[in-house]
């Protein structure tokens, strides 16, 4: 049994990952125990992938499903409720959100994407007052889905879709539903980041261009500190230094007025003493 564990999780690509192969021999000997009244219409190959399944799921590693499905021998349909009931046996029906759906289909960058939708959805309940009980897997499975629509990621509605425990009629009211919610509160929701963006972009680039707050007005009046045109500036400056030329050569000129005054007082001076 050992060998043949080591076998299948091998050839589902999960050899090499830390703690797989114990924890699914750990569920397969577990799920020996637990099902001797409860026979499953499978074999040691199906129940064995299955094992593997879950032990990946529960260490959230991703690997290949389609893989998986082959390697089990069973349809996409009996794999998927094998894998319920084996859960329920094991214990192991726990609740699946947005990060493990996002592992386990390696769309984790869409991960930030699909939490904020979930969060509207949540929000948007509970403002109708709708009974709804939004940790059933199949909201947070719509959320990444819908997510990588908004993202423009790729993903196919026959791989997410087993997360969400709907039938494909289901599934499909289900996306309606969510697309209009979209179509009418994501995009208001967007708007109204936008603006607040917006706003704090142009009060960054209002004080950068010096206006600022007024401090202890004790009204929080804006202060703008008028900034002068390079051309006003220019011409200012200009005209100081004409002036100030102008009042250096003005002085100049008097100087030497002065000079020469006292220069002719001199000589009649020089004259009236040779008697000239």
């Amino acid at each position: 049994m050992a060998t043949l564990i080591e076998q299948l999780v091998t050839k589902m690509g999960l050899i090499d990952e830390p703690n797989i192969l114990e924890k699914a021999t750990e569920l397969v000997r577990l799920l020996e125990l637990r099902s001797t009244n409860v026979p499953l219409q499978i074999n040691e190959y199906g129940k064995i992938v299955l094992c593997g399944d879950i032990a990946a799921t529960l260490l959230g590693i991703a690997f290949d499903k389609e893989q998986a499905l082959k390697l089990s021998g069973l349809r996409k349909s009996h794999y998927t409720n094998h894998k319920r009931m084996i859960e329920k046996l094991l214990d192991l029906n726990k609740l699946v959100g947005v990060n493990d759906i996002c592992i386990q289909l390696n769309v984790q960058e869409v991960k930030k994407k699909a939490d904020e939708l979930l969060e509207l959805y949540r929000k948007v309940i509970a403002s109708e007052q709708t009974d709804v009980d939004d940790t059933h897997p199949q909201y947070a499975s719509m959320a990444v889905f819908m997510a990588c629509k908004l993202c423009q990621k790729k993903i196919s509605k026959t791989k997410i879709m087993p997360f969400s425990n709907l039938r494909p009629t289901q599934w499909q009211h289900l996306e309606q539903r969510w697309e209009k919610l979209i179509a009418k509160h994501y995009k208001n929701t967007m708007d109204n980041k936008l603006k607040v963006d917006d706003n704090e972009e142009i009060n960054d680039e209002n004080k950068e261009n010096g206006t600022m707050k007024g401090k202890g007005d004790g009204k929080g009046k804006e202060r703008r500190v008028e900034i002068e045109d390079y051309e006003k500036w220019k011409k200012r400056m200009l005209e100081m230094a004409q002036a100030k030329l102008r009042e250096e050569e003005a002085k100049r000129n008097e100087s030497e007025i002065a000079k020469g005054a006292n220069n002719e007082i001199n000589e009649n001076a020089d004259m009236a003493i040779l008697g000239c």
